[in-house]
């Protein structure tokens, strides 16, 4: 016999007591709905249904944490309001609409129907509302994979050649929970060592995340009962288009007016009378005169579509996202930087063993600006200010993609200074330690080398990796090299070659410099 936890009981308990009982849950930027199917056969079940709702209303979160949850609610989407970009008809006068779904989880034509005739009632879009069924994910290519990392692999975007420019853009993934929980088979880090890893999601109810891409609705095959299905795509839909974030009438990121769409409590009176507690009613006056308010806003200036990536243009810099992924360019942008941060996303491997709070964002400076480091420390100093928590955190990366430019481009001073702002920025930074223990080390220009410094920064981008980078560990035996202490240089490269499975063309530099500190002579960069 299996026994359950003392929480798992309570929640298998409640799940069979209460009739489609919604209760909400909210995490800062996203938002869903979760629903219980129920069956009310045995009285037993009903009294210990009820006395789990009491358990768990009786535990609703305080006044001031609502508070505080609906402050960073807002603050996710009212810096820059992307709803914008939807309701109104500058600066996209059409609307593309991607659905993508697991093999078995594809909505009807009459669910798609009614997403187009909400959008196409409440968004500006002249030139048409298009929904188009794209991708039909094989059930296998699903197995321990997170909807995040799908959305990934298969977005697609609209067309290139599409007519009437370039659209807005919203993208619909149908995903199966069920497939995304199967424990899988991944790389420990050690030759020929595998161990199952198994995902566990930690948001499974239809949702859309505010940061870093609000375009996206993930529809969970199984949550249910499937008879709202239809009510929650449009209630998401209702989140893309800026509902229910603003106070007064909105709290936890849903309406506080019933009935209404975006409503996201529950009717324990409903469910006492024997009725269906479920949303069954269009949004309610204030989230329509929200929606009429939005509309008559001048159209945005610092929001678009360049395919399917999301930009939003600040002072200086640009922000690029896509799932759980955003860039940070430092200068002008042309339609081919989004482009080529399309295709790297999508060329990911998309790997069983990422967890669902991965995020990660990418830097890369312009010309323009690598020719003027003091108007570069200028946008440096405002992207360090912008309201996105994850944009701010790229600014020591940003300094290190700059490094690495000045390094490519012969102007070794530059980038020393580069990587020193980087890690002034982040005392954590590994990467800025690492590439500025391997100019010390290998610089082609003596006066920039420096053993000791080269050492010391070296040992801590492998203290800061605990040891597990072996290219961090090959810059650490350059610079022992650079010491003239070709005996530790010797240990350490050949420490690197057993860390971390180094790409192959990693190990043939490696052996090489492996030879050169065998023959007590240190490894020199070419330029």
């Amino acid at each position: 016999m299996k026994f359950l936890s003392g929480r798992r009981l309570l929640r298998r308990a409640f799940e069979r007591g209460l009739a489609n009982a919604k209760l909400e849950e909210v995490t800062p930027g996203a938002q869903g709905c979760r629903l219980f199917r129920t069956q009310l056969a045995r009285p037993g079940m009903v009294i210990l249904a009820v006395s789990c709702c009491v358990m768990l209303t009786s535990c609703s979160t305080s006044k001031a944490s609502r508070a505080k949850a609906d402050a960073e609610l807002l603050r996710l989407t009212g810096f820059w309001q992307p709803c914008q970009i939807y309701l109104q008809a500058s600066p996209h006068q059409r609307l593309y609409v991607e659905v993508d779904a697991v093999e078995g989880c594809s909505p009807s034509d009459e669910t798609l129907d009614k997403l187009r005739n909400f959008l196409a009632t409440h968004c500006q879009k002249p030139g048409g509302i298009e929904i188009v069924r794209s991708d039909v994910i094989p059930r296998k290519r699903a197995l321990g994979m997170l909807p995040s990392a799908l959305a990934r692999k298969h977005v697609n975007g609209p067309p290139e050649t599409i007519a009437g420019g370039a659209p807005a853009f919203l993208y619909v993934l149908y995903y199966d929970d069920i497939l995304s929980d199967r424990p899988v088979v991944v790389e420990t880090g050690h030759p020929g060592a595998r161990a199952a890893k198994h995902l566990r999601l930690t948001n499974r109810n239809p949702h859309v995340d505010m940061l870093p891409y609000p375009a996206m609705i993930y529809m969970n095959a199984h949550w249910s009962p499937k008879s709202l299905h239809d009510e929650a795509l449009l209630h998401e839909a209702g989140h893309v288009l800026g509902l229910a974030f603003r106070a007064g009438h909105a709290s936890m990121g849903h309406c506080q007016s019933r009935p209404c769409l975006m409503t996201g409590s529950v009717s324990l009176t409903r469910f006492f009378l024997g009725l269906d507690p479920g949303i069954k009613a269009p949004l309610c006056e204030r989230c329509l005169a929200q929606l009429a308010e939005s509309r008559a806003q001048p159209p945005p200036s610092n929001v678009r579509f360049v395919g399917p990536v999301l930009v939003r243009s600040e002072t200086g810099y640009q922000v690029l996202s896509l799932p759980h992924r955003a860039k940070v360019i430092v200068g002008d942008l042309s339609d081919r930087d989004c482009g080529d941060f399309a295709a790297a996303v999508g060329a990911e491997a998309a790997s069983p063993g990422d967890s669902e709070a991965e995020w990660s964002a990418g830097a890369s400076g312009k010309d323009e600006l690598l020719n003027d480091p003091g108007k570069l420390s200028d946008v440096l100093t405002r992207l360090s200010a912008d309201p996105d928590r994850l944009v701010r955190r790229v600014g020591p990366r940003l300094w290190t993609a700059c490094a690495g430019q000045y390094t490519a481009r012969g102007q070794f001073t530059n980038a020393v200074q580069a990587c020193q702002k980087a890690i002034l920025a982040d005392a954590e930074d590994y990467q800025g330690y690492n590439l500025l223990g391997w100019i010390k080390a290998t610089c082609p220009d003596a006066s920039i080398r420096d053993g000791r410094e080269a050492i010391a920064a070296a040992t801590k981008a492998c203290e800061l990796t605990r040891w597990k980078e072996g290219n961090w560990i090959d810059t650490l035996a350059a610079a022992c090299a650079e010491a003239g202490d070709f005996k530790r240089a010797i240990k350490f490269e050949e420490r690197a070659l057993r860390t971390g499975q180094p790409a192959e063309s990693d190990q043939k530099g490696m052996r090489e410099r492996l030879a050169l500190y065998h023959q007590a002579r240190p490894f020199r960069e070419k330029h």
